[in-house]
């Protein structure tokens, strides 16, 4: 079981390093075709690799930061006990989600690749790693809005951020299934994506505020 400062110290960085790697090198927008993006990070092959590295580990601590946040808030006679629970257990799924992805992205995006040598479908690949990795900001709309609840359940941290956290699961759960391009649950969806870095952080800041009272 990981310490309260290291699980808010998970919290908090994770976005950040998410946003330091978006800045850093980003692929391009959705109207570039597959073959466009890896042709842009094949002529910038080493800060797309860095960017690429940096996203895993920001998404890894993140979904580990709230793995094991949602374990601490489990036990007999606590309130939202099952929630936590089942938080808990898509937030490691997703982790391992995106390890699938980063290691499939990696392998597509090898710069003098013997696995693309001996035949391998690159774009193909590299377009199957990215639906993966879009599948991620639907999936995570469960773990905000388990998570989200068992917070205002069980009182542990501030109802405000509990309830934040639900309603921007809601939006990225539900926005997503319903998202067809850019129709209204596609921007209910985005609302929600906004969301989620902000209160991961949130989360995080107040997860070590509580660590240094009870330390105090």
């Amino acid at each position: 079981m990981l310490s309260n400062k290291l699980i808010g110290s998970f919290l908090v960085a994770g976005p950040l390093l998410a946003i330091a790697s978006i800045f850093l090198f980003s692929p391009g927008d959705d109207e570039q075709t597959f073959a466009q993006s890896l042709q842009r990070m094949s002529e910038n092959y080493a800060i797309a690799s860095i960017s690429t590295v940096l996203w895993f580990v920001a998404i890894m601590i993140i979904f580990i930061g709230i793995h094991f946040l949602a374990r601490s808030m489990q036990g007999e006679n606590k309130p939202g006990s099952d929630l936590a629970g089942l938080a808990s257990i898509f937030a490691l799924l997703i982790a391992g989600i995106a390890m699938v992805s980063t290691g499939i992205e990696l392998i597509a995006t090898e710069r003098e690749s013997s696995w693309a040598a001996s035949g391998g479908d690159v774009i193909g690949t590299y377009a199957i790693g990215q639906a993966i990795i879009r599948s991620i900001f639907v999936f995570d709309g469960i773990v905000m809005l388990f998570l989200g609840l068992a917070i205002v359940r069980q009182k542990n941290l501030n109802q405000i951020a509990g309830g934040l956290f639900t309603f921007f699961g809601a939006c990225v759960l539900f926005g997503g299934i319903l998202s067809a391009g850019d129709n209204w649950a596609g921007m209910i969806w985005f609302v929600g994506f906004l969301g989620f870095p902000i209160m991961t952080a949130v989360t995080g800041f107040l997860v070590l505020r509580s660590a240094v009272k009870e330390a105090a």
